[in-house]
């Protein structure tokens, strides 16, 4: 009897490929947002190809967690295990991306600037949910 939460190895898929095309989108748009030139998020309007690199990092962000939960399976029988073990790195990646966002900066004008904002805010999201993971029991 299936249990409703996604446990086929069919889902588990799904998500790494979501994952991977959330990346190569976000990617692409980038490359097309630089091409399009500025303004990139500003008063005067905002590059729609920055949309599309938030979206994209978004899915990249969001289904990652499901992608390595199959990875998993093998290693840890027991499925509370695995998500722990799964949101951590999901933690863990957040981290990175927003250390990069950090680093690069927050000057919108630039695209740099207007990208690592966009991946601040997504990363910060991602580790405030995994604080309230951890803060409710998780």
């Amino acid at each position: 009897m299936a249990n409703g939460w996604g446990d086929s190895e069919r889902s588990g898929r799904l998500a790494g490929l979501l994952a991977l095309g959330g990346g190569a989108t976000a990617s692409v748009a980038l490359a097309l947002a630089a091409a399009t030139g500025d303004p990139y998020l500003e008063a005067d309007g905002v590059n729609g190809w920055l949309v599309v690199f938030a979206g994209g990092l978004l899915a990249l962000l969001v289904s990652f967690p499901f992608g390595i939960e199959l990875r998993l399976r093998d290693r840890y029988r027991d499925r509370d295990r695995r998500w722990e073990v799964s949101l951590l790195v999901w933690g863990g990646l957040a981290a990175i991306v927003l250390a990069l966002a950090l680093a690069v900066g927050f000057d919108t004008a630039t695209l740099a600037g207007a990208a690592g904002l966009i991946a601040a805010i997504e990363a910060g999201l991602v580790i405030v949910t995994i604080g309230v993971w951890l803060l409710s029991g998780g």
